[in-house]
């Protein structure tokens, strides 16, 4: 897949070509859909034989097909270029965008393509301009196993519908918690599963994390009333659990990615999990919060000590730890939470949020430095956060404040700090920022540990044929580089050839 989007990025053509691809390299099969420009965006006129404009407006929608049609033979070629295994290939044109409206596809096989389509290529007959006014032409001149394209009365094309893809590509489409699959024994010890099914976080509670979170917006003014509703809703919640499941831990994730680093918690190769619903994290947390309100910091402790231990590779449970030691004035115990909680962080908006409680901690303490550089690193976590505003406005109004103090003790003789400096306090580099946060036994997020799962098991999903259960590991990955290669990858893991979601929007996104 990797192969195939860097030639495609590498192609010098008239128009920049977005692809989607999905690929299964134990049978051979791969689909690709590409986006083709409209014929509104080929020129109304060009320059005869004596330099004159010439109209062209009718012969736009000719050009713009027999471009289409020669770019998925090229992306077949591509297809067919990038790995020997790859005995099939579909190529499927959509409006503008590989998620737009379909308007053509075409079925090649490795064979055939060799010693037809391909000589097109190699001896220029593609390129003969009598195909530019008759694009079936240039489609028949293709050996494809399979066709679904139609042409208007302009010569552009009729929409169509999306063509059945192989029984191996659809799969790859089929929802995890449908999915029944056995994992290669590799991913069963690392992602603590048998099967693709296991590694679904979808729950079918009655209750949703919203339906929670409007319990304790309704009961905001009184928090015994909100202990108390929200105590009801964990009830009818811990009895919908199945009672075959017990055996196994309990494990809510957040997002999919994070399903993926369950080896990092407490267990080893033959721990199991069953789904608790995301509304009995959410019962947690709000508990805890109302127990803060009534100063109960004892009650608080143990919703949220169970809130980790049903989310082991979240930092929700964590961050609020830290919150609820701060209030009580425990600052020790609260950043040793924060501590705690980046040595599983991996999501970058909760890296910099880490990061920025732990900089409003340290600048309380008086500890200003060491607060300069959490916010420093806060402030350069991925390619941007929620968080990366804000981190650089603290980390300025701190350096503010040195230099304020700074002044204030000139003319003070040997005591004057400016004495020895007479330089404007700058950011650290972050070489620095991190050395002195390590030197301070603060943990670097994410760790190369975590880094180093998350990669691994995204690859392994992937390579397995799991697509759905590898994209947001990657997208998380390219959060932290914004690396073209990975944001296409994420897209295409996603969405594939978009051919499993006729009927459903090719735009819907996790909620």
């Amino acid at each position: 897949m990797t192969r195939f989007h860097t030639i495609c990025e590498r192609l010098q053509l008239p128009f920049h070509v977005s692809t989607s691809v999905e690929v299964n390299p134990a049978t051979g099969d791969m689909a690709v859909a590409f986006g083709t420009p409209e014929p509104t965006q080929f020129p109304t006129a060009v320059p005869d034989a004596h330099g004159r404009a010439r109209d062209c407006t009718g012969k736009r929608a000719q050009w713009a097909a027999a471009y289409a049609l020669r770019l998925a033979a090229l992306l077949a070629n591509i297809g067919f270029a990038v790995n020997t295994g790859i005995i099939g290939v579909t190529v499927v044109a959509r409006t503008g965008e590989p998620d737009g409206q379909t308007l053509f596809s075409l079925g090649f096989n490795r064979v055939d393509f060799h010693f037809t389509t391909a000589k097109l290529f190699a001896d220029g007959t593609i390129d003969d301009a009598k195909f530019d006014a008759d694009p079936a032409q240039l489609l028949a001149a293709f050996d494809v196993d399979s066709a679904r394209v139609e042409f208007d009365a302009d010569g552009w094309f009729a929409p169509t519908e999306d063509p059945e893809l192989p029984e191996s590509l659809r799969e790859l489409r089929t929802p995890l918690g449908e999915d029944a699959r056995e994992l290669p024994d590799s991913l069963k010890s690392l992602l603590r599963a048998d099967r693709v099914c296991d590694l679904d976080i979808a729950d079918q509670a009655s209750l949703s994390i919203r339906d929670i979170h409007q319990i304790a917006q309704e009961n905001a003014d009184s928090p015994v009333t909100a202990v108390v509703e929200l105590g009801g809703a964990l009830t009818t919640l811990k009895q919908e659990l199945s009672v075959s499941t017990s055996i196994r831990q309990p494990l809510y994730c957040e997002r999919e990615a994070l399903r993926l680093l369950v080896s990092e918690a407490v267990g080893d190769a033959a721990t199991r999990y069953r789904t608790v619903p995301g509304a009995i994290a959410a019962v947690r947390s709000e508990l805890a919060r109302f127990d803060m309100k009534l100063g109960q910091l004892d009650d608080a402790l143990r919703e949220l000590q169970e809130l980790q231990r049903i989310s082991p590779t979240s930092v929700q449970g964590g961050i609020a730890e830290a919150m609820a030691y701060s209030m009580a004035g425990d600052t020790a115990r609260a950043v040793e939470s924060i501590r705690q909680a980046l040595m599983l962080a991996v999501v970058p908006d909760e890296m910099a949020f880490l990061y920025c409680l732990l900089g409003q901690m340290f600048a309380m303490a008086g500890e200003i430095e060491t607060a300069i550089d959490c916010y420093y690193v806060a402030s350069t976590v991925g390619v941007q956060t929620e968080y990366t505003g804000g981190a650089r406005q603290a980390m300025e109004a701190l350096l503010a404040q040195i230099d304020a103090a700074r002044d204030g003790q000139d003319g003070q003789g040997e005591a004057s700090f400016t004495a020895t400096v007479d330089t404007q306090p700058t950011a650290p580099s972050r070489e620095h920022a991190l050395g002195s946060l390590e030197a301070s036994d603060i943990p670097i997020a994410p760790t190369q540990s975590v880094i180093q799962t998350l990669t691994q098991a995204a690859m392994m999903l992937t390579d397995a044929g799991v697509p759905l259960a590898a994209y947001d590991g990657v997208e998380i990955l390219a959060e932290y580089s914004a690396e073209p290669t990975l944001l296409w990858m994420c897209r295409a893991l996603q969405e594939g050839a978009g051919c499993a979601l006729t009927g459903v929007s090719r735009r819907v996104r996790r909620l």
